[in-house]
């Protein structure tokens, strides 16, 4: 296919996508894909509408992407330069309690993904000057892969390991005495990461700079809106080495017609090249 015919594809997948969106909004009984509610009852399947929704989120990914691109060569896209120091996480309860599973539960691979998706995610913020609560926001990245990990229940063959993830952190947090609020935000933060991109005035910004930071991490995407020193900085403290097996690309059985499965099989199981 030309690249122009291409092009013009992609963005009315878009439309397409955003149009389902908008019909699904006016009707509040309907909960939005990858939400917690959503999923309540369910195991993630999608209908062959949201999977033209998740086409058309991944696809407005890539043009964002390709835009960033062009910017970037053009110095028409200049990252301010940040320490690490000012963007990391407040010492809270929740932060605490959140990053205590998580030492649990992930190898360090997983780990490190992690903590990634919470940094390129804040420095994408920084760029955009997006207002955030960075103790919700570090407990859902830090979490947001949780589904994946080792004897988590139930396993990501019979469930979209997002939504379970999801359901089971917010118990967590329920556990440790946390405000209802702040364990649904996570919880559904989590569970939505999946959807490819996830709108911020829709389901806060949390939600979606988990989104973006996870996306970052594995395909690069957003990446020109960091600095490329502060870039490093990161890639130093937290190493990619591992991060395609920790993450099971091509090689975990996902449940059927999932956002996992769709996704992987867009990419032919084949894991994506390596982004920095």
């Amino acid at each position: 296919m030309h690249k122009n015919h291409l092009y013009a594809f992609l963005c009315e997948t878009v439309q397409i996508s955003r149009h389902a969106m908008t019909a699904q909004d006016q009707h509040p009984r309907n909960a939005a894909m990858g939400t917690l509610a959503w999923g309540q009852g369910r195991d993630g399947s999608l209908t062959s509408t949201e999977k033209i929704r998740l086409i058309g989120n991944l696809a407005y990914v890539q043009i964002r992407e390709r835009f960033d691109t062009m910017r970037c060569r053009l110095g028409l896209l200049v990252p301010a330069q940040l320490e690490l120091e000012s963007i990391l996480p407040p010492n809270t309860a929740l932060v605490e309690d959140a990053l205590g599973l998580a030492s649990e539960t992930h190898q360090d691979a997983l780990f490190y993904h992690s903590w990634r998706t919470y940094l390129f995610g804040a420095l994408i913020a920084a760029h955009e000057r997006l207002a955030y609560d960075p103790s919700l926001f570090f407990a859902a990245a830090i979490l947001h892969d949780i589904g994946l990990t080792e004897h988590h229940e139930p396993h990501l063959c019979s469930r979209c390991f997002a939504l379970s993830g999801g359901e089971r952190v917010r118990a967590h947090l329920r556990s440790k005495g946390h405000a209802e609020t702040a364990a649904q935000k996570v919880g559904n933060a989590i569970a939505l990461h999946l959807n490819g991109w996830v709108s911020a005035r829709t389901h806060g910004a949390e939600a979606h700079l988990v989104s973006r930071g996870a996306v970052c991490d594995l395909f690069g995407a957003g990446r020109h809106r960091i600095a490329p020193a502060t870039l490093s900085a990161v890639l130093e403290r937290f190493p990619r080495n591992g991060v395609i097996e920790a993450l099971q690309f091509g090689t975990a059985r996902h449940k059927e017609s999932t956002r996992p499965a769709v996704m992987t099989s867009l990419s032919r199981g084949k894991a994506p090249a390596e982004p920095f």
